[in-house]
């Protein structure tokens, strides 16, 4: 008895202390002196490689009776630093004195848009004007009918009171210049955006009503290609992919015009869209659907990063829809998700962006914006460190069919290994950010479609000692789509030509000993066959390449009783291939891997995937860790050498279409080449300094606690 009363004065002593058995210490708390921080400029705007805290609220007719204080003491308080609202389109929001511009009717003889950028500039707040042209009232549209769309069915598309237009038609190609013109001179604005742009062909109920017939559409088409307008969307079809072109050269002619005659009435202004022609800030959407698939966890992570390596002189504008889908935009996203979209964003030093309809203070649904205000609030206190930021990424994944894309990057994200993404048109381009030549390796993952200059490029790329691992049918297609029915990349090892198995059940690659070898013993060591359900292209080596694993096709897979295969069965087609090209190397996988991990998330991929680029290509990583592959990381340094950081993003807490809170994740190693000498390692979610060794150019330390994400900043001696 007396043994165990004085074990319990000793517990209630220690617990008293705040110690608790089995636990470590806790990390020092430190602070870090921004002040003493300078991280440079950019290039002098307030919007490029900036820390923009973006909020945008698509205000409905009804919102010009708010309380306009109120409104914008919303936006003090959630932080935002840039604030988007409807100015004009579909309703002027100010008193217009245009004829074919419907007037906001709840709006009386009031001025929504001058009052509220007014008190918002006030408040040190910048304002960018929403406009959507792809709509007009019923009341101008029959005045109008040459101004719209009309459908295969021959008909106008009516949605609520609004007909849609098109983009050859005189009120997106003249009208709405009148428009912007009036409220540009009118108000100080800061920045333009344009809602859903380009070729509208569905509602928003998701009805498709097909490829334009307006007069304008027919005429510009056959003079711009001698061809008649095609009514059903066929790329085997010569004429439809000609007019795949056709949009998206028509679209971008547009885009530029309305960006050159926003700048000739306001140089200071940025235009905001949804295009990468002739803008500033290129939008994107972080959002749900109304569909069975699984929300897209890195949507925010693969919308900022294509941007930001792709393009030097432009920014991302990648926003989070608050809504849970447009059928049903009263009611909001999962806030779980939602932190993660936002989280994708700001640790790839991208524009924190959020959207709602309405107001912040008219929601009835505001599970999120305690959230909101907390990452914007983190975000506004730690400026400095969002500011003037460059990737510290060696591996370089050029964008190509969606599926694929998105393997890749779940597969990039889930090794710790560091990326950024490349829009292929703007590969060799002066605003590229880096060259091709700086990467150490290239992933080329199913780009059927690319031009001869393209393939040129990559292929000058490996010449001159670079790394390519390219998947599916790359090379396959000009860069309109229209198939060669040959591989023309000349550094993948194969010759031309090829045979199509198209995909089917029951078919694998099988894994030699031999080829565990070269993959690796050890990663393949349990693994002999691998699920291939993918089509696949039957390839001939050239030259001196070396072919790994080879095609078991469409074996049987019932009854039980039959389910095996002989070595009679399986074929010569291997599926990879590695080749060296002048000074570089290449893999080629002549199938769908990044969709396969897309598909089912298999270990036998990953395993792939990570040989190729890691034993095969020997690409040397720039972080070591033991992180799960739950947490996301970024690497990013400051271009004037004040600083760098690795951002943490915790995906956990999701099961299946649930999306509950993270789970902690403890004691994880980073082991990271810095750029200087480090000085402190300082944890900015929780507040605290690390410990670290320092030992031949590399600093290691132990994140004690990953909650919903981390950054990790690393001060120079």
């Amino acid at each position: 008895m007396k043994s165990s009363y004085y074990f319990v004065l000793l517990t209630t002593l220690f617990l008293a202390s705040g110690t608790v058995f089995g636990q470590t210490p806790s990390p020092k708390v430190a602070t870090v002196n921004l002040s003493k921080i300078d991280p440079g400029s950019y290039d002098g705007s307030w919007w490029n490689r900036t820390p923009v805290r973006l909020i945008q609220t698509n205000l409905r007719e009804t919102d010009a009776l708010m309380n306009t204080d109120a409104y914008v003491q919303s936006m003090v308080d959630a932080s935002a630093n840039v604030v988007m609202l409807n100015v004009g389109g579909i309703v002027a929001n100010y008193p217009t004195k245009l004829d074919y511009h419907f007037r906001n009717q709840f709006m009386k003889d009031g001025d929504l848009v001058g009052d509220l950028v007014k008190k918002l500039h006030a408040k040190g707040i910048k304002v960018i004007g929403r406009f959507d042209f792809s709509k007009i009232n019923e009341i101008y549209a029959e005045k109008k009918p040459e101004w719209l769309y009309v459908g295969t069915n021959g008909k106008h598309v009516h949605f609520n009171g609004q007909v849609h237009t098109c983009p050859n038609g005189g009120y997106q190609q003249e009208y709405g210049f009148e428009i912007l013109k009036e409220a540009i001179t009118k108000y100080p604005l800061d920045g333009i955006f344009f809602n859903m742009i380009g070729y509208t062909t569905s509602d928003y109920s998701g009805t498709y009503h097909g490829i334009c017939q307006c007069d304008n559409c027919k005429k510009r088409f056959q003079t711009e290609t001698g061809m008649t307008l095609p009514v059903k969307a066929d790329m085997n079809d010569p004429v439809f992919r000609r007019y795949n072109t056709f949009k998206k050269t028509t679209a971008d002619e547009l885009f530029y015009k309305i960006g050159d005659y926003v700048k000739k009435l306001n140089p200071n202004l940025i235009v905001n869209t949804y295009a990468d022609a002739g803008v500033d800030m290129i939008r994107d959407e972080s959002s749900s659907w109304l569909t069975d698939d699984y929300e897209w966890n890195y949507s925010g992570t693969d919308h900022v990063k294509r941007v930001l390596g792709s393009y030097k002189d432009k920014t991302p504008s990648n926003v989070f829809i608050y809504f849970i889908a447009i059928p049903f935009r009263h009611t909001a996203t999962s806030p779980n998700i939602g932190r993660v979209w936002l989280l994708g964003n700001m640790l790839n030093g991208a524009p924190l962006d959020f959207n709602v309809i309405g107001t912040l203070v008219n929601q009835d649904d505001r599970v999120f914006i305690p959230i909101l205000n907390d990452l914007y609030g983190f975000h506004k206190k730690n400026e400095k460190l969002f500011t003037n930021l460059k990737p510290v990424s060696h591996v370089g994944l050029i964008k190509g069919a969606e599926k694929e894309y998105r393997g890749m990057i779940k597969l990039l994200s889930e090794e710790h290994i560091m990326y950024d993404i490349i829009e292929p048109l703007t590969i060799g381009s002066k605003s590229a950010p880096r060259s091709l030549q700086e990467y150490d390796a290239l992933i080329l993952g199913d780009l059927p479609n690319m031009s001869d200059l393209l393939i040129a490029q990559l292929d000058e790329y490996v010449q001159k000692g670079g790394k390519l691992l390219a998947t599916g049918f790359s090379s396959t297609n000009d860069e309109t789509g229209k198939p060669m029915q040959k591989i023309r990349l000349k550094s993948l090892g194969v010759a031309p030509e090829y045979e199509l198995f198209p995909r089917a059940n029951s078919t694998y690659l099988q894994v030699s000993a031999s080829d565990k070898k070269t993959l690796g013993t050890d990663t393949f060591k349990d693994l002999d066959l691998v699920m291939m359900y993918s089509d696949f292209m039957k390839c001939k080596i050239s030259g001196q390449a070396q072919h790994y694993m080879k095609l078991v096709p469409t074996v049987r897979f019932g009854p039980p009783e039959k389910s095996y295969f002989t070595d009679a069965e399986i074929t010569d087609a291997p599926g990879l291939i590695s080749n060296t090209y002048g000074k570089g190397q290449t893999v080629f996988i002549p199938w769908r891997l990044g969709s396969q991990y897309e598909f089912k998330g298999n270990h036998a991929h990953r395993a792939l995937f990570v040989s190729a680029l890691q034993n095969v290509l020997q690409t040397p990583g720039s972080i070591k860790t033991n992180a799960s592959p739950l947490i996301e990381m970024t690497h990013m340094t400051n271009r004037n050498g004040a600083f760098e950081w690795i951002g943490m993003i915790n995906h956990s807490g999701q099961v299946g279409a649930s999306l509950r809170e993270p789970i902690p994740i403890q004691n994880t190693t980073v082991r990271f080449k810095p750029a200087k000498p480090v000085k402190q390692l300082k944890l900015m979610r929780s507040g605290s300094e690390l410990k670290f060794t320092q030992s031949n150019g590399w600093v290691e330390c132990v994140v004690p606690n990953v909650a919903d994400f981390e950054m990790l900043v690393c001060l120079y001696q």
